[in-house]
């Protein structure tokens, strides 16, 4: 009975205290209501509540009230009158939480609510109220702790704008709401939430389940489920999260996907590459700055991550760290369709699209983080070649930028370097090394589409140093060289059928119907200054066959100025060898043969060469300056110098050997008899071999 007579008690109180709220909500006049609220926010703020329309209250046990044209005063420095407007403003409370301190809204509609936060020059927010500065000193009253947010259960806003000014940097947000809406499903179960707007003019729909305002704030977590469309993309969010406005802390997780990744573009503020599809999943964890990214799975284009990284925003500046694995990164598909055709115009190509675009470097991307990145590729793509076994360090402080060590497999062998990009500087500045052994450079050639009918092991290194903000400035700006070099190797004979310009059926008794040919040596070595690229050694040479070349390739006007010369060592073919010559841009060069230097036959045999201790180009050497030194050529066939020995010579491998020769050899007869003819099958040859070695 005892159980019985408290329940009874505790009801009669409540029903008592319902019964008094109505009765005092029951006798308020309108006007004092109105009247009351201008008041109260005139002493919190300092600023006027202007309520225009008329103002209906509705007393019943869930009193409600309506307002309509609604303004609260800006700031005296504002750019327009009110902070916010609202064209109708609806409130329903719940009685009883109400006459013990809990505020909790049954319903709240906002009409075209239009709110307006903006800061000045020197950084104050229209949001900081001059008005409560007075009573900032003033301790709280003693029942502070009692006062509670609203716990808004239904809500409604239709026609919503929310406009976001930084006078200081003149940017400007925008966010237009179509519609949101919050309720209590009516069989029970979770809030839903659904928020159709704009940001900036991009439509996104918000869909989920949320717990309340209050539970939000509290710092304990609260369960959160919710999904958003934008840009093409599907965003889903499930977990926890607490403390929205404090030290915020969540355990969710996380997936994004979508068809093209340049639809999300506005969103971040950058340009996207038009790739697709793409989908990502992690585990986020959040504890005030810092985020943990757990179990990141990213498939793009594809290609792959995954991994894991640690994210801080407690520095001056953002710090990433962390360690991705990939079995796929293909750069040329991430790239997307559009990047390798580069930027147009500007140089004497033509109108010809850049080798090296003018289109900025994300330097700033660069200054905004620090970080240091473990990267573990199993394959590389890029340039149309693959790296295999790539790893790296990538280490970013203050705008600098490095990659070290750098390793990989290319083509069966092994590259090694290191690559810096000081961002951090008022001109940016760029070093790169790469040293490269055993690779394949038959494979480089067939991953390149120009030939797959040569091979051999390759050496190669690179030491370039660059300024600039553009690909181009930098390489307009190179200083150092590119080398590679190859002793030993095969060439297939449809190839030098196409290098020996015109020799066509003939090629049985040069080569005796064999399939391939040892390559004897492959020696190139261009010097850089100031973005000048000078041969100092272009040889290739298969011991009965031979081209040499030399001159330069101006990388800032991207403009190729190359003489080139043929050589065989059966007489009888010598007069369809003939020099050439590659100029114009460097995107798509010109080839034609050297009609000066055919005419005098300027080539000759070995034989002819020995006897007149001439070299690789004959009389081309007044006009071009000769290729490498000016001792005899050709394997070793008629001469104790050989052509490989003067290009090894000439990028200090070794030294020539010395010594005339001690064998005449044999004339090869004189000139064709129709140097015009030849000419005209060379000029074809020329054109088609050497644009494939060109990748044209």
């Amino acid at each position: 009975m005892k159980l019985k007579r408290v329940v009874t008690g505790g009801v009669a109180v409540a029903a008592a205290l319902a019964v008094a709220g109505y009765a005092i909500i029951a006798s308020l006049d309108v006007q004092q209501v109105a009247d009351f609220a201008k008041a109260e926010v005139k002493a919190a703020t300092g600023r006027d509540l202007t309520i225009a329309g008329p103002v209906e209250l509705d007393v019943s046990l869930t009193p409600s009230i309506r307002l309509e044209d609604v303004r609260f005063a800006n700031a005296d420095w504002g750019s327009r009158p009110a902070l916010a407007t609202i064209r109708r403003l609806e409130v329903e409370v719940a009685l009883l939480p109400l006459l013990t301190g809990e505020v909790v809204v049954r319903r709240l509609v906002a009409v075209e609510p239009d709110i307006l936060l903006e800061t000045d020059a020197d950084g104050r927010g229209n949001w900081e109220f001059d008005g409560a500065v007075a009573d900032a000193a003033a301790p709280p009253p003693a029942d502070s702790a009692a006062v509670s947010l609203p716990d808004v259960q239904d809500f409604r806003i239709e026609g919503g704008i929310l406009r976001l000014v930084d006078a200081s940097t003149g940017e400007s947000l925008q966010l237009d709401v179509t519609e949101a809406v919050g309720s209590f499903p009516s069989g029970g179960g979770a809030r839903r939430l659904r928020l159709a707007a704009a940001y900036n003019g991009n439509p996104f729909v918000v869909e989920g389940t949320y717990s309340g305002l209050p539970a939000l704030l509290s710092g304990a977590p609260e369960p959160v489920d919710l999904t958003l469309e934008a840009g093409g993309a599907t965003l889903t969010a499930k977990g926890t999260a607490g403390d929205l406005t404090g030290d915020m802390s969540a355990e969710l997780a996380v997936t994004a996907t979508g068809e093209r990744l340049a639809e999300l573009s506005p969103w971040v503020g950058a340009e996207l590459p038009a790739v697709g599809p793409y989908d990502l999943s992690s585990d986020v964890k959040i504890a005030g700055q810092d985020f943990d990214f757990s179990g990141i799975a990213l498939k793009l284009a594809g290609s792959d991550l995954t991994g894991n990284l640690a994210l801080s925003l407690a520095g001056a500046r953002p710090t990433l760290k962390g360690s991705l694995v990939s079995k796929l990164l293909d750069l040329d598909a991430l790239s997307g369709p559009d990047a390798a055709a580069g930027s147009s115009g500007g140089g004497a190509g033509g109108g010809s699209a850049r080798v090296f675009p003018d289109t900025p470097l994300p330097l700033e991307a660069l200054r905004a983080v620090d970080g240091q990145l473990k990267l573990d590729v199993e394959r590389l793509r890029a340039g149309g070649m693959d790296l295999e076994a790539v790893q790296t360090v990538l280490a970013l402080k203050a705008g600098d930028l490095t990659l070290e060590p750098l390793s990989a497999t290319l083509a069966g062998g092994s590259l090694g370097g290191r690559l810096a990009l000081a961002a951090s500087r008022p001109e940016p500045a760029l070093a790169l090394r790469l040293d490269g052994k055993d690779i394949d450079f038959g494979e480089l050639l067939k991953q390149a589409a120009v030939t797959e009918d040569i091979g051999g092991p390759l050496e190669l290194a690179v030491d370039l140093k660059g300024r600039g903000a553009s690909p181009h400035a930098i390489a307009a700006t190179l200083d150092g060289h590119v080398q590679a070099v190859a002793l030993d190797g095969t060439v297939d004979n449809r190839l030098l059928r196409v290098l020996s310009v015109g020799l066509g059926d003939v090629l049985g008794p040069l080569f005796g119907g064999s399939e391939a040919t040892r390559l004897e040596c492959f020696v190139s070595r261009f010097d850089i200054a100031g973005g000048e690229a000078e041969s100092r050694a272009l040889v290739f040479d298969t011991g009965a066959f031979a081209v040499a070349g030399r001159g330069s390739v101006d990388l800032g006007e991207e403009q190729v100025n190359l003489a080139f010369d043929t050589e065989t060592s059966q007489p009888s073919l010598a007069s369809l060898a003939v020099p050439f010559r590659v100029t114009g841009p460097l995107a798509a060069p010109r080839v034609s043969p050297d009609p000066v230097g055919a005419a005098v036959g300027v080539v000759g045999t070995v034989g002819d060469v020995a006897k007149t201790g001439g070299n690789i180009v004959g009389g081309a050497v007044d006009t071009v300056g000769g290729i490498i030194g000016t001792g005899p050529i050709i394997g070793q066939i008629g001469s104790d110098q050989t052509l490989c020995g003067e290009a090894l010579a000439a990028i200090g491998r070794g030294a020539a050997a010395s010594g005339p020769s001690s064998s005449g050899g044999q004339s090869s007869g004189g000139v064709a008899d129709d140097v015009g003819e030849a000419l005209k099958d060379a000029g074809e040859g020329i054109e088609q071999g050497i644009k494939r070695l060109f990748g044209n």
